[in-house]
């Protein structure tokens, strides 16, 4: 769409659940972009969402690929979908957009990012943390020095068990479980803040098919030598909570979703200077996932590059894998 930035962005959203109807709504309050095609083996989704959103209903994907009025596939399909449907888009000459995580498996996200590249199109990811306010503003408040040198991170995201069709994510096959879909936000997050991990080690329930019910507690070693202790948990009886910090030799860093300050300094200052404060946040008027719409439209109209560029997105899927390759073996992993 490059040579077209003022044409309206075509999309085809291919999944009617959850995920899909987010973004298919996100796509509402985004001028120029404009949902021309929504795809869902139900037939009953994919109508209710289309009328909605003045769209086409279709149920298969060679449906939504053959459309001539379609720039943009979003795959919102289970992850182990991702792969296949991405690919078919891709060899179809549509430009990509794929919910976090790119694949199942690093093979094939690599061939996602290859397939991408070789046809000249764009492969963009859903890593919408990067755009929840609580979160880039801890990402700048770090980079912008204001803990010194960091040396020591906590995050923890907590929810209770999501119910996905056919419960899905009950199978950790094919959801990767709560490390893949859940705990993958903030090992992207430690990535784009800290960058490359050296070493992981993790232990979990992933594996041993507890019915609606995982968790796992995550180290990180990274390469500038940050050590961050990460919780993923789908054992919440409801609800969802975000919390964590970070600390170094110049002060502490917290937020807590929970609070109705998000957002919290506690920093260690000389005697002349001006006190720490508590720095409160709240999410803007937008909601992250309009935030990041906007942003994957200016994107593929070849205004700003990505946010998460793929190879930034298969290093948190890499990340992730080595995470329940940890939870398996008991043993850490080296990246």
């Amino acid at each position: 769409m490059d040579s077209h930035a003022n044409e309206p962005l075509r999309l085809a959203i291919v999944g009617a659940g959850t995920i899909g109807t987010i973004h298919a709504l996100a796509s509402r309050r985004v001028p120029g972009v404009q949902v021309r095609v929504v795809c869902s083996r139900t037939p009953t989704s994919a109508r209710t969402l289309a009328l909605r959103l003045g769209a086409r209903a279709v149920t298969t994907l060679d449906e939504a690929l053959a459309a001539p009025d379609v720039d943009a596939v979003l795959v919102a399909t289970p992850t182990f979908l991702h792969a296949e449907q991405a690919l078919a888009a891709l060899r179809a000459g549509k430009h990509v957009i794929c919910e976090k995580p790119l694949a199942r498996d690093l093979a094939s996200a690599q061939a996602m990012v290859s397939a991408a590249r070789e046809a000249g199109r764009h492969l963009l990811t859903g890593h919408v943390v990067r755009f929840f306010p609580d979160m880039a503003r801890l990402r700048q408040a770090v980079l912008s020095g204001r803990v010194g040198q960091p040396a020591l991170v906590r995050l923890s995201r907590a929810a209770s068990f999501p119910r996905g069709a056919g419960d899905w994510h009950n199978r950790p096959a094919e959801s990767g479980g709560v490390v893949l879909d859940m705990g993958i936000h903030d090992l992207d997050w430690l990535l784009w803040t800290f960058g490359p991990a050296r070493e992981v080690y993790a232990r979990g329930l992933y594996g041993q098919a507890l019915p609606l019910l995982d968790y796992a507690l995550i180290t990180v070693r990274m390469a500038s030598g940050v050590i961050a202790h990460l919780e993923s948990s789908w054992a919440e009886a409801a609800g969802f909570r975000v919390h964590g910090e970070v600390s170094g030799d110049g002060g502490l860093l917290t937020f807590d979703s929970a609070d109705s300050a998000a957002y919290a300094e506690e920093l260690r200052v000389s005697p002349d200077a001006e006190p720490g404060v508590i720095v409160p946040t709240s999410y803007t008027a937008e909601s992250p996932y309009v935030l990041q719409m906007a942003h994957w439209a200016r994107c593929l109209r070849g205004e700003e590059p990505p946010v998460t560029p793929p190879e930034e997105a298969l290093a948190a899927l890499r990340l992730s894998l080595a995470a329940l390759e940890s939870i398996t073996s008991g043993q850490p992993v080296t990246l």
